[in-house]
């Protein structure tokens, strides 16, 4: 069953790192990454390095200069690449939400949602909540 407040999200496939480029933006703020269960251990280890570096890059964006936001891209696409090779294919979008804070309530933050899927497909849809807890 779908909760009420909920919405149905599209995301779009990253074929490239700069596709992810507004997702690490809005990262900053806050992401929501999911991913389907890796069946071996070198699905694993690829979904591990795409997930931990678009978290590193998330945090440390801001702080770099062109040419290292250019080169934090190219190291996605690489990532990006490995994943497909195992038929692994990451879906990304951004959306605004209500986030429960432990610090005083809801804010309206932009948020970056990234998906890990076996799927190939240009788009899949998804349902999120209207509201998310800060965590």
């Amino acid at each position: 069953m779908t909760p009420t407040n909920s919405e149905t999200i599209e995301l779009c496939r990253a074929d490239s790192g700069h596709d992810l480029w507004a997702a690490i933006e809005a990262a900053q703020y806050a992401r929501l990454i999911d991913y389907d269960e890796p069946r071996t251990d070198e699905e694993a280890s690829r979904m591990s390095d795409l997930i931990g570096l678009f978290a590193e890059c998330a945090e440390q964006w801001e702080r770099q200069d062109t040419s290292g936001q250019q080169l934090a891209l190219e190291q996605l696409g690489i990532r990006l690449a490995a994943l497909g090779e195992v038929g692994l294919f990451v879906y990304s979008t951004i959306t605004q939400r209500r986030v429960e804070t432990d610090e005083g309530g809801p804010v309206e933050l932009p948020v970056a949602v990234l998906l890990v899927r076996r799927e190939d497909r240009p788009a899949i849809a998804v349902e999120l909540p209207g509201t998310m807890d800060a965590d």
